[in-house]
């Protein structure tokens, strides 16, 4: 075969590939990214997966009408997709900021100049077309919303109100990033698992302000005893308040010393019994005993404070023993 006379494509349709493939997949990307956060910043404008199609629709649209009334060179054709680009950025935010609108402005501002004037480089129009989709793309990850704080509360809301509550519990799950909101979120799932008194404390605990603890509320729709009695005594360990903890325990679960009590309790009681002279109750269970006997001894291997709650986390980080000897919080 010769080789010399195979066809090659032009530098034309060279270009073109890049640039439309380039876009194509990087607002595909960028839409299946920033979806959930758009559609929960505009749902009282009542957007939905087919109001941000047809925006996609419109913003692919825009680069070739623009490629054409501005009579871009090929080796700036990838400036028609800048307008569609920015666009799409501004959109994926919660809030748009001061700093969010200046930039946008100096960009268009930049663009336009860039358009009108059209620099010569000696530079191969495929290289100047690359170099500009790529710092394209880095601006409007920098105008938009890519906080992983933020993108785990609206996946797990997602999932939530889709009932799918074992994958709500998976989003972060390696994540030391949380707050409030998303702990409540989190705890929801929880309560509809069945799983709060057992898992809570495997998931990062924020401080509420002035370094209170967090408070557990109570969502919509799930109001009977069960729900409320695990919220009230998990509520009381996130507040380290163990005397009262003990007390309500025996009201709210008829034995106590039942292998179903859920585990965080069983670690609380342990606890509670090791550091109190008059406990009020009687309480044994050897495998949580043991656990915690080898948490003292970890946490005493350590003379300087951040090692040894570093050290213990890795080990006992999902338990409640964790929580309470080294989350700083105001009782």
């Amino acid at each position: 075969m010769n080789l010399t006379k195979i066809p090659t494509l032009s530098l034309r349709r060279q270009i073109l590939l890049l640039c439309w493939g380039f876009f194509f997949v990087g607002i595909i990307g960028y839409w299946l990214f920033q979806r959930l956060l758009i559609l929960h910043s505009y749902a009282n404008m009542g957007v939905s997966d087919i109001t941000i199609v047809c925006l996609l629709v419109l913003l692919a649209l825009l680069p070739y009408s623009l490629a054409h009334r501005c009579k871009l060179s090929l080796g700036w054709y990838a400036l028609a997709f800048c307008p569609s680009i920015f666009i799409l950025a501004i959109i994926a935010n919660e809030h748009i900021g001061i700093g969010t609108i200046i930039m946008t402005a100096m960009m268009f501002i930049i663009w336009l100049i860039m358009v009108i004037k059209q620099p010569r480089l000696h530079c191969h129009p495929l290289n100047i077309n690359l170099c500009t989709l790529l710092l394209m793309m880095t601006v409007a990850l920098c105008c938009s919303n890519t906080d992983e704080l933020t993108h785990n509360r609206h996946k797990i809301q997602h999932l939530i109100a889709k009932g799918q509550y074992e994958d709500a519990l998976l989003v972060g799950k390696r994540s030391h990033a949380t707050d409030a909101e998303l702990f409540n979120l989190r705890a929801t799932a929880l309560l509809h698992t069945h799983q709060l008194g057992n898992r809570l404390f495997s998931y990062p605990v924020p401080l509420a302000g002035n370094g209170a603890a967090p408070r557990i509320s109570i969502p919509s729709g799930m109001a009977d005893s069960t729900d409320t009695r695990d919220i009230l005594l998990c509520n009381l360990l996130l507040k380290k308040e163990l005397p009262t903890f003990s007390k309500m325990l025996p009201k709210l679960y008829d034995n106590i010393n039942s292998t179903t009590l859920p585990l965080h309790y069983k670690e609380a009681l342990v606890i509670y019994m090791s550091r109190s002279t008059n406990p009020g109750l009687s309480y044994s269970n050897t495998l949580v005993e043991a656990n915690y006997a080898d948490f003292i001894a970890e946490k005493k291997k350590y003379e300087a404070a951040a090692e040894s709650k570093s050290k213990c986390h890795d080990l006992y980080g999902n338990s409640y023993f964790w929580y309470y000897f080294f989350h700083q919080t105001n009782k």
